[in-house]
């Protein structure tokens, strides 16, 4: 008994044993009682068996969506427990049954600006995450595969990373890149991740679980981590809006799809292979062009970007009292990280504005932060002292 050429990947082979596994329950038997049921059917008669089990099937897509399956869901599962019978008799006699159609949704897509959001709100675990996906416009499914060893030229100290990887959902071997974003907040998260006693080699995954054992994650992982984070930031974000992101917003400066198509890992299709080869250049070209397009997906903010927030908060702080300027300074900080931070030291803010104590950043050898200020406390020469279970760090100058 096999179904093993009905699924290729990995998570396919998965969600195939899943609607086999609903299918038996469905039926109260084993696979081998149901395939010698309908082989018994068909031997006595065989147009009323593929009307007996068309039937069954269509009772098990109705069960199916009164246990509180989704459209894309009954479909996959009802052509899984479909393949249990099909791969397991002659082609003659394979079953014809309908599977219930599948209405496509078109994916909403996550904006700039949005994103920017997201990240301001996050930890740097976090961002490693969105950083790695929306440069790259890589499956979670891909990216969870990757190591260290993956990212050429991170160990050399290079802004702008290849990756060259397989897509395994089809098969396909490809490019794609990481700018400054990712491969800043990636550095951090390393020096985060080895102060935790991780020891990171070439062969170590990219994304791991927190805590010791540090086990890779898993598409699946990834995906409830996306969850939270969506939770947390109010924002709809997925991987798959993030790769979604990638591929819309790069659009607006790489003009070819041919190129695009490459980076993202789909499959050329047949009749394109040719134009395929000639299209796509050598790598340093490739990854130019890629340069060029990248201030469509930069998420740090430019310097006439804060120029503005800076004139908006000198503005803001005339005229308010001790406490007013207290409240607003908190409000801005916890609104915008470490950006509004270095604004502040430049307006001039005093320290007791900052803090109550008047133990402003510079005058401090110990800070407690959160994981979403510690890239730039690092930038700046400060070193992790201690990571504790609420998340927050402590650092030393």
């Amino acid at each position: 008994m096999t179904f093993r050429k009905s699924a290729k990947s990995p998570n396919s082979k998965i969600a195939y044993a899943t609607g086999i596994k609903l299918f038996i329950d469905f039926q109260h038997k084993d696979p081998t009682q149901i395939l010698n049921e309908y082989r018994n059917d068909i031997q006595e008669n065989q147009y009323k068996a593929f009307e007996k089990w068309e039937q069954i099937f269509d009772d098990f897509a109705l069960h199916l969506e009164t246990e509180g399956y989704k459209g894309g869901s009954v479909s996959l599962y009802h052509s899984a427990a479909k393949a249990l019978i099909n791969a397991n008799v002659p082609r003659s006699l394979r079953l014809q049954a309908k599977t219930p159609e599948v209405y496509s949704k078109t994916i909403k897509g996550v904006t700039i600006d949005e994103l920017r959001k997201i990240w301001d709100m996050c930890n740097t675990r976090e961002r490693a995450f969105i950083a790695v996906l929306k440069d790259s416009g890589i499956s979670a499914a891909d990216v969870v595969r990757l190591n260290w060893g993956n990212l050429e030229g991170y160990y050399k100290g290079e802004q702008w990373i290849r990756i060259y990887t397989l897509r395994e959902k089809e098969h396909v071997e490809y490019e794609t890149f990481l700018g400054p974003n990712a491969v800043e907040v990636l550095r951090a998260y390393e020096t985060l991740r080895k102060n935790k006693g991780e020891n990171l080699t070439a062969d170590s995954p990219i994304f791991t679980s927190t805590w010791e054992p540090f086990q890779r994650l898993t598409a699946e992982d990834l995906g409830r981590i996306f969850v939270g984070i969506e939770k947390k930031t109010g924002v709809e974000v997925s991987t798959h809006r993030l790769r979604k992101f990638f591929e819309t917003y790069m659009a607006l400066t790489v003009r070819h799809p041919i190129i695009l198509k490459y980076w993202m890992g789909h499959k050329i299709r047949k009749g394109q292979d040719v134009e395929a080869r000639y299209i796509i250049p050598p790598t340093p070209e490739q990854l130019e062009l890629y340069k060029e397009a990248y201030k469509t997906i930069d998420l740090i903010a430019k310097p006439e970007a804060d120029e503005l927030l800076k004139a908006e908060i000198k503005t803001r702080l005339e005229g308010l009292n001790a406490n007013q300027r207290k409240a607003f300074i908190a409000e801005i900080t916890t609104m915008y990280g470490e950006r509004v931070r270095r604004i502040l030291k430049q307006v001039h803010v005093s320290k007791s504005d900052v803090k109550p104590d008047g133990a402003g950043l510079e005058d401090c050898d110990f800070e407690q932060i959160n994981e979403s200020q510690l890239l730039s406390y690092l930038k700046a020469g400060w070193q992790i002292v201690k990571e504790l279970q609420n998340g927050e760090v402590i650092v030393k100058r």
